[in-house]
């Protein structure tokens, strides 16, 4: 894999170490996953490194627009369509952006457009989590509308988080079968494949042809057993990559996948999961 590029990462975060710093709530997910402070990439170059001693030749950076937020610890977590934008640009044909919105401000619906028809971005991010909003949210619905219309991915945080100060609740797999029904053409990806709620999670995304799965977050060597029998079976062709970098490095997680995932897989699963099914849903 190293020597073919073609992995896509569909989970990544391009935070610096002096942007996670500054932030209590991450300050909080790097205790969590127990990040000793030198292994905090410095800069975007140092994604660029991890991505290519790793053979991924994709990377989709998210963003994240909590402007709305009343908590104090998440007053700098906000990163705009317009960094994502630059740091996109910066290796064009590495980066894939999916921009964010917060729903709750006027300006929602036109930031969509901008991100999606004047600076080409693939997908939004939603982390309900960190915005308080469930994903069946009627505040939601216009902009699933728009995203149907754009082409855009929609990315949904399911499950529970590194980060501090936010209420997991919002993040339920089940609350996306409403919206998977209600859009049926939207393209919706379930982050961290919903674990504590893997179950909903599968149940959801096998019920409906429009949702997929990320299995961010998580070395593989403590994949649950469910999650590779689906794998191997249902969601075969609806399980996508992700790290969830800069919380797993990408050479870290791809060396876990190697050694406890990929003997697991039966023939052709492997290349499935880590570019190919990517590869069809963002027409890369």
């Amino acid at each position: 894999m190293p020597n073919e590029m073609k992995a896509i990462d569909i989970h990544v975060h391009p935070w610096t170490r002096e942007f996670m710093e500054k932030n209590e709530c991450i300050k909080h997910a790097i205790e969590f996953f127990k990040i000793p402070p030198d292994r905090l990439p410095g800069s975007l170059d140092d994604l660029l490194s991890d991505m290519d001693e790793a053979g991924v030749g994709t990377s989709v950076i998210l963003g994240q627009d909590v402007r709305g937020s009343s908590k104090p610890q998440f007053k700098n977590y906000t990163l705009t369509n317009e960094e994502l934008k630059k740091m996109m640009e910066r290796a064009p044909s590495r980066f894939v952006a999916f921009g964010s919105i917060d729903p709750r401000n006027e300006d929602a619906l036109s930031k969509l457009k901008v991100m999606a028809k004047d600076y080409g971005f693939k997908g939004l991010k939603i982390h309900g989590d960190a915005s308080e909003i469930y994903p069946n949210d009627d505040l939601l619905y216009p902009i699933y509308e728009k995203c149907v219309e754009y082409g855009l991915a929609v990315l949904h945080h399911t499950g529970t988080t590194g980060l501090g100060y936010c209420k997991i609740k919002y993040g339920r797999p089940l609350d996306l079968d409403d919206v998977a029904q209600d859009f049926p053409e939207l393209k919706i990806i379930c982050a961290h494949f919903g674990w504590p709620w893997m179950e909903e999670c599968f149940a959801v995304a096998t019920r409906n042809r429009n949702v997929y799965v990320d299995i961010s977050g998580w070395l593989a060597r403590y994949f649950p057993p469910l999650l590779i029998t689906y794998m191997n079976g249902l969601l075969k062709e609806k399980t996508l990559f992700g790290t969830d970098y800069p919380m797993i490095r990408t050479t870290a997680w791809m060396e876990d996948f190697d050694k406890y995932t990929r003997p697991q897989l039966k023939a052709g699963v492997a290349e499935m999961v880590l570019w190919q099914n990517a590869q069809r849903l963002l027409k890369l």
